[in-house]
Parts: structure tokens; C-alpha cells; sequence
């Protein structure tokens, strides 16, 4: 997920994780947390919420009610 504020940290890392989901995928695509908003509410849930781990993915949970 492309986050507001840049976590320099493991920026590398996250970008060649990127180029390797697009090279593996036809429509591989990045999404930012307002693209993410709009995706889960357009699948019908009620809310969600966005999990920072200790890696370069997040977690998202969503939720039905």
C-alpha cells in the first residue's frame, strides 16, 4: 500500500516487492489507503483497518457490520 508519509526504512525493499508483483501479474497496481477505501466499501463492508506489521506489507481487516 503507497502510504501519505514515507517510511524510508525499508523503501527499497518495498519497491523491488512492487516490480516483482507487476512482473507476476497482468494488472498488478499499487494502491494508496484512499484507493483501498474505496475498493473495501465498494465489496460491501462496513469498515476496516490497516495493520503496520515488521515487514513490508501491511494488514488490512475488513469487517461486514
Amino acid at each position: 500500500m503507497i502510504m501519505e508519509e514515507k517510511d524510508m526504512k525499508l523503501e527499497y525493499v518495498k519497491l523491488a516487492l512492487d516490480m516483482v508483483m507487476m512482473v507476476h501479474t497482468s494488472t498488478g497496481k499499487e494502491r494508496t489507503l484512499k484507493e483501498w477505501d474505496f475498493v473495501i466499501k465498494e465489496a460491501g463492508f462496513a469498515r476496516y483497518e490497516v495493520r503496520d506489521i515488521d515487514d513490508v506489507q501491511s494488514v488490512i481487516i475488513a469487517y461486514r457490520s
